[in-house]
């Protein structure tokens, strides 16, 4: 029986057919289309929505068993795993810019001001002359209107070119920072830290042995495989019948946390945030996660516990931190700390590289010849000009938009900070839920440290309105340390990169844009569109219009800073400690919303690879972790299955097949 234990190392550099790249676009395309198709037309549930979406992984799981076929039957037009590689990182890059992921909220961002300003709400009173009205779509008769009615005269491309140009240079000017900081600290990651980047070890395994012999791939010849594949996918099979028999019996264990019956989970207390035990069985998460080393996966729930037992315990006794009339309940005092953990985890992270930093450094003041590169991908002096430029452009853009310099610099430094650890924690851990706190994290920061008081109404606009819903490309670093991973060093990676942002932004945009001309965006009833950009104009408002504004208090920094020293103590004690088992990256997570949906997922993931090392150790590890393959494939397979009959026979009333 053929076991998944070792991996060959891929021939990057081998030739990549003309026929592979067409076909590799093709379902790039393809792909961001359907996510946006199914997410606003069917309404069937959200391909894009993590670091990993979907909008990636199904046409890669559909390829992977499609070419296992061919490689079985016909292996001359088989793709080679040098191929099947290629496709899963174009796919993941240019896959981020899909649907709920950035290009639905992204162009309800653009649209909503004009559209639903009313004398109610005062958005035009308040703020319409401080808007970043080079970012928006021309103001032109129709255009707005048409976006959410609907235009049978033809889509306004060119009111809209304007805002595609932008997003597109702001997603350019992440993915260079993000590639400079890859290059850099790859090394150390990879070599001397050893991270285990489950996310690309999965993609690593099941492309191996796709040589374009005769035969079936490893994978498909595994047991275990198969068992996690029939264990993930048969639930969701067998719900496809309810879709035509509405009294047949659903299996609703993969359902999603906004399910029919209403959320999955349970308000504990009054003290505690709503539905503070909410929960969301995800094979996909499970199945890489199980890669993950034990003590991570330990520091996240019982890190999580305590979070919530402090939250309670401050709200049973009127807890707060900060000066009068700005004070800070228990769940702002929490995320505080959350955002210290997070300066914390970045401090550590380059003190651990320092002897790597100085080695790079000395590589970019005096090369010699024939010696091995500090970094990957780029050199090091490219990797500096990168880092470098990307910075300067991203300064400019966010200056343009309206940030003060003071603003300015401490918005960037809380966006890297969170990207840089969050770049670090996905290859550590595979858990491709885990977002920076930068997206509420630079508003709560910028309030603590230079106060509402002291930013003037452009600056406020741009700090609430340049947000998660609105940058294009900040999910992309996340992703390039693992690609770097999967494409094992080849020249061809940062080409490839390029390419897939370029196409992924063009692509999500216009054909956003384009459905909405076509169908009016109204019609789709879709959050992304209409809820997502009312409330953050509605909150611009609310600070806008704000007499009682807030002034710098030392209470709150108090409580960030007390975060980050207690996350450099934990790595501390880490490192010099063998059998400390906490990791200081549960500190930054221990107010995370996501961590409310998923937290079962990581216990469950870590008591079963407990039980698994505690009784048959390293050996019964590796005979289980095709299991774990099987269940990422058989979950996915099942996904489009459901989505694939959503589409044919239910175009206008999907089942909500996937969600958070």
């Amino acid at each position: 029986m053929a076991q998944l234990q070792s991996i060959e190392t891929p021939d990057t550099e081998s030739r990549v057919r003309k026929t592979a790249v067409l076909a590799m676009v093709g379902t790039l395309v393809f792909a961001c289309a359907m996510s946006t198709y199914v997410e606003l037309s069917t309404r069937s549930g959200l391909l894009a929505m993590s670091n990993l979406p979907m909008t990636v992984l199904l046409p890669f799981v559909f390829w992977l068993l499609g070419n296992s076929v061919l490689k079985r039957y016909w292996p001359r037009l088989s793709l080679s795993a040098t191929e099947m590689r290629v496709l899963f990182c174009l796919l993941w890059v240019g896959g981020l810019f899909a649907g709920f992921n950035w290009a639905t909220q992204w162009a309800g961002m653009m649209a909503a001001p004009r559209y639903f300003a009313s004398p109610e709400n005062r958005w035009e009173e308040l703020y319409f002359d401080d808007l970043p009205n080079w970012m928006l779509p021309l103001n032109s008769p129709g255009v707005v209107n048409g976006f959410y009615q609907g235009l049978w005269s033809g889509v306004p491309w060119g009111a809209w070119l304007g805002p595609i140009f932008w997003a597109g240079s702001i997603a350019l000017a992440i993915t260079a920072i993000g590639l400079g900081l890859t290059a850099l600290f790859q090394k150390q990651w990879a070599q001397h830290e050893r991270l285990v980047y489950p996310l690309a070890e999965v993609s690593l395994e099941l492309t191996e042995g796709f040589d374009r012999k005769p035969g079936w791939p490893a994978f498909m010849q595994n047991k275990a495989f198969w068992a996690g594949f029939f264990i993930a996918a048969l639930p969701l099979l067998w719900n496809i019948a309810e879709y035509f028999i509405p009294d047949f019996p659903r299996i609703a264990i993969f359902d999603p946390m906004f399910g029919r019956t209403g959320r999955r989970g349970a308000p504990l207390s009054r003290y505690l945030p709503p539905f503070a035990f909410s929960y969301r069985i995800l094979p996909t998460l499970m199945g890489f996660t199980f890669l993950c080393d034990l003590n991570i996966l330990f520091s996240i729930w019982s890190v999580y516990l305590v979070g919530l037992g402090a939250q309670y315990a401050m709200n049973r006794v009127g807890f707060t931190v900060g000066m009068s009339g700005q004070e800070a309940d228990a769940g702002v005092i929490v995320n505080l700390f959350s955002n210290g953990a997070m300066l914390g985890l970045a401090l550590w992270a380059i003190w651990a590289a320092r002897g790597h930093l100085k080695r790079v450094w000395r590589q970019v003041r005096s090369p010699v010849a024939g010696e091995a590169s500090e970094t990957t991908i780029l050199s090091p002096r490219s990797t500096l000009l990168v880092l470098a430029g990307g910075l300067l452009y991203m300064a400019f853009w966010l200056y343009q938009s309206g940030n003060s310099p003071s603003t300015l610099i401490l918005w960037m430094a809380a966006f890297w900070i969170g990207l840089f650890v969050s770049m670090k924690l996905v290859a550590a851990t595979g858990f491709a839920y885990l977002f920076p706190f930068w997206a509420g994290g630079t508003t709560i920061l910028g309030d603590m440290f230079v106060g509402t008081r002291n930013m003037s109404t452009p600056t406020l606009v741009s700090t609430h309105m340049v947000n998660h819903r609105l940058l294009a490309g900040w999910r992309v670093p996340t992703a390039l340390p693992n690609i770097e991973r999967t494409m094992a060093r080849s020249t061809k990676t940062n080409r490839l990169i390029w390419i897939g942002v370029l196409l992924g932004v063009i692509i999500g945009a216009s054909y956003t844009v384009w459905l909405c001309y076509t169908w009016g965006g109204a019609s789709f009833h879709s959050w992304a569109l209409e809820g997502s950009a009312r409330e953050r104009y509605n909150i611009i408002a609310g600070a806008v219009g704000d007499t009682d504004r807030s002034v710098p208090d030392l209470e709150k920094t108090g409580v960030y800073l007390l975060g980050t020293l207690g996350a450099l103590i934990f790595a501390v004690l880490q490192a010099r400690i063998p059998w400390w088992p906490i990791h200081p990256m549960g500190l930054m997570v221990m107010y995370s919303w996501y961590m409310r949906i998923y937290i079962l997922d990581i216990f469950l993931v870590w008591l079963a690879k407990l039980l698994v090392l505690q009784f048959g150790g390293i050996l019964l590890y590796r005979r289980v972790r095709p299991c774990c393959y099987g269940l990422i494939v058989g979950f996915v397979f099942a996904i489009g299955i459901a989505f694939l009959v959503d589409v044919i026979w239910f175009p206008d009333q999907g089942h909500g097949i996937h969600g958070w």
